[in-house]
């Protein structure tokens, strides 16, 4: 009989210890087993199958998700050490912006930091990526501890040359927010520049700070709370990854410095793929 397979098993019949070699007939019994082998062999197909319905051709011609590495630091990454390694897609934020900060003796409002660029690539040429690649991961920039500096603008994020993600800017003792990071690289396919951090109502009594910039994965700080007095006016760290600084806010019968939220650190994220 011909072999149904791939479309529906076989049901073979398989001789006894009895049975003479016509019943069933020995020709049949081995030309039904090279049918099967034969249509399994065409299924699975031959190592670098072009037959679309081979097992083989299916496999190798899509990418199929491993596992996630992620950079919280600056570091390396090892091609060496995912020897069945087909494809990484990585995506890098860069630091926040740290916030402006504000000073007793004037009614006034600081600007939020810029939050931190996102760039994201699919890297399909794991045979030219360089043995070892340097991961940088961007530092969250300082808030200002009054209103004479600017806040500090976070640190870039990149993987190698192949993708980098700005810092976002440190807002500007004028109340003027940070402008969100940008992004780069020979391999980037998406890039997302960070917000801007929202500009503080300088000299303007019950103004808030300014909001820190959003990163794609962080949030800004909020800024002081309209002109309140003591902790509520200094403004707040950014949140997750990226996320810029808030402004402070400041009256000028608070006689204390109040200070600009700090940015939060970037991140690199890298997926593997088999």
């Amino acid at each position: 009989m011909a072999t149904n397979f791939p479309a529906s098993l076989d049901t073979l019949t398989n001789p006894s210890a009895t049975d003479t070699l016509d019943s069933p007939p020995h020709d049949e019994q081995h030309a039904d087993a090279n049918d099967a082998i034969e249509a399994l062999q065409a299924k699975v197909g031959v190592d670098g199958s072009a037959v679309t319905t081979s097992i083989d051709y299916q496999l190798n011609t899509g990418y199929r998700y491993h596992s996630t590495v992620y950079f919280t630091s600056s570091g390396s990454f090892t091609k060496a050490s995912y020897p069945w390694l087909r494809a990484v897609r990585v995506k890098v934020v860069g630091a926040g912006g740290g916030g402006s900060g504000t000073t007793g003796s004037t009614d006034a409002a600081g600007g939020g930091g810029g939050g931190g660029g996102y760039a994201e690539g699919f890297i399909t040429d794991i045979a030219g990526l360089a043995a070892s690649v340097t991961v940088t991961v961007g530092s969250g920039g300082a808030g200002s501890a009054n209103n004479g500096p600017n806040g500090v603008a976070g640190g870039s994020s990149s993987f190698g040359a192949l993708l980098t993600a700005a810092g976002g800017g440190g807002s500007e003792s004028n109340g003027r927010g940070g402008d969100g990071g940008t992004t780069g690289g020979t391999d980037l396919d998406l890039g997302i520049t960070g917000g801007d951090g929202a500009n503080g109502a300088a000299n303007s009594y019950n103004a808030p700070g300014g909001h820190g910039g959003p990163s794609q994965l962080g949030t800004g700080g909020q800024g002081g709370r309209l002109g309140f007095a003591g902790p509520n006016a200094v403004g707040e760290n950014g949140e997750g990854y990226g996320g810029g600084g808030g402004g402070a806010s400041q009256v000028a019968a608070d006689s204390s410095d109040n200070a600009g939220g700090n940015g939060k650190p970037g991140i690199v994220i890298v997926e593997l793929y088999a």
